[in-house]
């Protein structure tokens, strides 16, 4: 099986199906984990290793000064970024022309803290612009053009189980790194009842989209799905002292264990799981607009 066919395969499982971020570490394990040769990532920028015909991943970290802001320059689109060729290795830059010309998905690991990438793949080389020296990257595509792999080339072959099917990522960037730097923040546990399985986690606003909330981590709340759906409900909100508040008339209610245990009983509660981190807690400011919006709705 072709090198990249393994490598997304790999990057789909150990990112539990793109719903996390991975750390620099976790990345280095695919070497040992599939007797390969060749690794997926290096430092800082674009990636071709010995022998390939085009680049394998382009990197970037997160900029300087901007952890948990989420304030990036690549952003073009929904789906797209630009991509600054480097500046004094021409080889490398090739291997991003070589994917445009001949459609050879890479991977474009997008830096959401230190240390911490969220992978995007197969990602596509759309356009090279040669005037400002810039690659566009698509990043909506999915895994069924995995048929247009290297045509023409011979790369590195790794055997490999079952592929794991299709991966499309259309997710706007932005909303991607908000959960990925929110469940880093609050170690993918919900800040309510301190869940800790991150498939069943959100990451959810405190400030609506619609009422100017930004995809920043102080505006940001790890919750459970259950949690979640109650917080933007008003049936369940967070006053600007961290302390939880359940609606009267759903206090009232009679029903089974999920309501009194999920829901009822967390009234009066602070919340059980904050960041240490100053500049990573919800903006209190915030916290006390949302409130105001769930004792109008009680």
């Amino acid at each position: 099986m072709l090198f990249r066919e393994v490598a997304f395969e790999w990057l789909y499982r150990k990112s539990d199906k793109g719903s996390r971020s991975l750390s620099r570490d976790e990345i280095g394990d695919f070497k040992a984990e599939t007797n390969s040769s060749t690794s997926l990532i290096q430092q800082q920028g674009i990636w071709v290793p010995k022998g390939f015909s085009g680049a394998v991943s382009v990197t970037t970290t997160v900029p300087s000064g901007r952890q948990g802001r989420l304030s990036y320059e690549d952003v073009l689109t929904d789906g797209y970024v630009q991509y600054s060729f480097q500046a004094t290795n021409e080889k490398h830059n090739d291997g991003l022309r070589r994917a445009n010309k001949y459609s050879i998905p890479l991977i474009y690991f997008r830096g959401i803290a230190v240390g911490h990438y969220d992978a995007y793949f197969p990602v596509y080389v759309d356009e090279i612009r040669e005037t400002d020296r810039k690659a566009l990257l698509d990043l909506s595509g999915g895994a069924q053009r995995m048929g247009r792999v290297d045509v023409g080339f011979q790369e590195t072959t790794v055997s490999v189980g079952p592929r794991y099917g299709e991966q499309l990522v259309r997710t706007r960037l932005h909303q991607r790194a908000f959960r990925s730097t929110v469940m880093l923040a609050y170690k993918s546990r919900c800040a309510i009842c301190a869940l800790g399985h991150g498939r069943l986690l959100d990451a959810a606003h405190i400030l609506r989209d619609s009422h100017g909330g930004s995809p920043e981590v102080r505006n940001g709340l790890a919750l459970c799905k259950i949690h979640h759906s109650a917080y933007d409900a008003n049936i369940l909100g967070v006053d600007p002292d961290y302390r939880i508040h359940i609606r009267s008339d759903i206090l009232q209610e009679v029903d089974g264990p999920m309501l009194r245990h999920g829901l009822q009983e967390r009234d009066g509660e602070v919340l059980r799981v904050v960041p240490k981190a100053e500049n990573l807690r919800p903006n209190k400011t915030s916290l006390a607009t949302r409130f105001e919006e769930f004792t109008i709705a009680g």
